[in-house]
């Protein structure tokens, strides 16, 4: 029972020892979910994965305006979790958490950028320059169609939008996209945001969704792959045939 009561405070010093011994504690990481781009009015929630042992957690806000939310874990967990319900304009922003060990502070996470979409109730519209049959051995460009002066365009692809895994922001509406491969699917939404509250959206645009179907030239050149190997096949076993029948005919 000794032992057992005694260990987590082992641990404890083990870790102190080592965070003294090689400069400041590691660094933590940050994420949200459902995911960092969330709609106006939901909620979100941002967790901060430290080392056992600290005494105090921090998110901070760096951006509209510095605030933050100290945490006390209780017991040792790794991972300390922050709920923002009903989130609106001033939620969204740039954020980074970091712990206390009792002695110092650890080094700050990468920034989580936290995005709120339906701030602006305009509804971009997304267009493609060319129908799905002629871009799929060539680039597309992409036009995200809006009436409002925004300054800074968004493009996501895929069902939920990820920033920035799977989004790209640029400062003009018009998007380069890669080449695709006859049989796959893309869908992609486009957003309307300002250069000096980049972390607000629009309203997201309805999908725009590609299929390039399998052209038929690359039909035609399968089936006359599989008609060169069942020929290069026939003549094989008729060579084998015609070598059995000679050496039927020779034999005594």
């Amino acid at each position: 029972m000794f032992l057992g009561a005694a260990l987590p405070g082992l641990v404890f010093l083990m870790v102190q020892r080592t965070w003294a011994q090689y400069g400041p504690p590691p660094q933590p990481s940050i994420w949200a979910v459902p995911g960092a781009v969330v709609s106006k009015g939901s909620d979100v929630t941002i967790f901060c994965r430290t080392l056992p042992g600290v005494t105090t957690v921090r998110l901070a806000r760096l951006a509209p305006s510095t605030v933050w939310y100290d945490g006390t874990p209780q017991g040792a967990p790794e991972v300390f979790e922050f709920s923002l319900k009903n989130i609106t304009q001033s939620n969204a922003g740039v954020y980074f958490c970091a712990y206390f060990n009792g002695s110092q502070w650890s080094r700050n996470s990468k920034n989580l950028e936290l995005v709120m979409t339906g701030v602006y109730s305009e509804k971009p519209f997304l267009t493609a320059d060319s129908g799905p049959q002629e871009i799929s051995e060539r680039n597309m460009t992409l036009l995200c169609h809006t009436h409002l002066s925004f300054d800074i365009f968004i493009l996501c692809r895929g069902g939920s939008a990820s920033f920035p895994q799977s989004c790209s922001r640029q400062d003009h509406s018009t998007f380069l996209i890669s080449p695709m491969s006859p049989g796959n699917k893309r869908t992609y939404r486009c957003f309307g945001s300002h250069k000096q509250t980049s972390y607000l959206w629009s309203l997201p645009s309805n999908p725009l969704e590609f299929s390039i179907p399998q052209s038929s030239t690359s039909d035609c050149r399968l089936e006359n792959y599989f008609r060169l190997i069942l020929a290069i096949v026939i003549l094989l076993g008729l060579g084998v045939l015609l070598l059995y029948a000679y050496n039927s005919r020779e034999s005594p």
